[in-house]
């Protein structure tokens, strides 16, 4: 071989080196850009406590008011956590004509699946609980609360009108009813607590720093003593999200790093498991779970006593769902153990199928 037709293939072997190493960096990008995917936390809503705002002139502003309306807007638009404003099942003070004391609380066509499903399989609609896991179904799998800090707007001319940690900010030597106010800031504490012991599975702090907006406004000092709808109006209605998205983020950094992600079997039909969680936790068709009976620990009578813990080694059986509704879904046995999953059971994810809707870079 001359030596001209040497480095001709040696460029070949380089260009083609180099395509490969292209094309491996572009599906390297493609992977890196579709994100696991995962699934909603069902959380439920407590309250943010906050201290009522002085206004100058007299008179004062609901400030916890906005902040618990608010903190429901930003758990509804969050992509960790499901908001559940009612449990799954809820006990009747009587009896209906069928004897039934309890009722499935979800959508309308939930309700109808699920009678479907029922009848299919020749069970009763009627739930048969299991008593160590009948209180365990209607437990989020966390209760959230806060409280503002300090909600300060800050002007020029020594404008100062809210609350600190000091507690309200004197307005008194504020004449007028309006009031240029250039920057806002907020800090707040947030946790989430175990929905049976109330202790602390995660809890955070966000700075006045981290929230100091400059906003320029003009507070209406006679818009905002009537009601909080002038407040929604204005740049601190921004500022006050913006914060409880970063104290609401914190959390769930928190939950995700110390427990995974579960839910709970509602019926059993057999061939078939229906579980809490449907679209609004964004569960999809062919989404796979296990199914564990946990061993509980109570003091005294299960579910009427003080919960210690619970847990389980191995699962008792796989799921695939094959239907996914609004607030529920089924899943198809796929396998099982000598042991049936019983009511309440815990749903752990197995395997997810692929966000399609996910980008990839290009």
């Amino acid at each position: 071989m001359g030596p001209q037709k040497t480095i001709k293939n040696l460029v070949k072997a380089g260009v083609l080196l180099s395509t490969a190493g292209l094309m491996m960096g572009n599906q390297s990008c493609e992977q890196k850009a579709a994100p696991q995917r995962e699934l909603k936390r069902i959380v439920e809503m407590g309250k943010i406590t906050a201290p009522s705002i002085t206004l100058p002139q007299g008179g004062s502003f609901d400030f916890q008011y906005v902040a618990n309306q608010q903190v429901y807007g930003v758990l509804q638009k969050s992509e960790h956590f499901a908001l559940r404003y009612a449990p799954p099942v809820v006990e009747v003070p009587t009896t209906n004509a069928n004897g039934d004391t309890k009722f499935f609380n979800v959508t309308t066509n939930d309700k109808v699946m699920m009678k479907a499903f029922a009848s299919n399989s020749g069970a009763s609609e009627k739930p048969q609980y299991s008593k160590d896991a009948e209180c365990l179904i209607n437990l989020p799998n966390a209760r959230i609360a806060g409280s503002v800090n300090a909600f300060e707007m800050i002007g020029g001319a020594g404008v100062q009108i809210g609350f600190n940690a000091a507690g309200p900010i004197d307005v008194s030597g504020l004449t007028g009813l309006g009031f240029s106010i250039e920057w806002a800031q907020l800090a707040l504490s947030m946790m989430a607590t175990h929905p049976l012991t109330n202790g602390l599975l995660a809890g955070g702090n966000v700075t006045s720093n981290q929230t100091k907006t400059k906003v320029n406004f003009t507070l209406d000092v006679g818009a905002f003593s009537v009601g909080p709808s002038a407040y929604y109006q204005t740049p601190l209605a921004k500022v006050t999200e913006s914060a409880l998205t970063k104290g609401v983020n914190t959390i769930y950094d928190g939950l995700k790093s110390k427990e995974e992600w579960y839910s709970r079997v509602l019926m059993d039909h057999d061939s078939h498991l229906v579980i809490l969680g449907g679209t609004n936790v964004n569960a999809k068709v062919g989404d796979q779970f296990s199914i564990y009976n946990e061993l509980y620990y109570w003091e005294g009578d299960p579910c009427n006593s003080k919960y210690y813990g619970g847990g389980a080694a191995t699962p008792v059986a796989t799921i695939e769902l094959d239907w996914v509704g609004d607030e529920v879904s089924r899943g198809k046995v796929v396998t099982q153990t000598d042991e049936n999953p019983v009511l309440g059971a815990k749903v752990k994810i197995l395997k997810l199928v692929p966000d399609t809707a996910a980008k990839t870079a290009k």
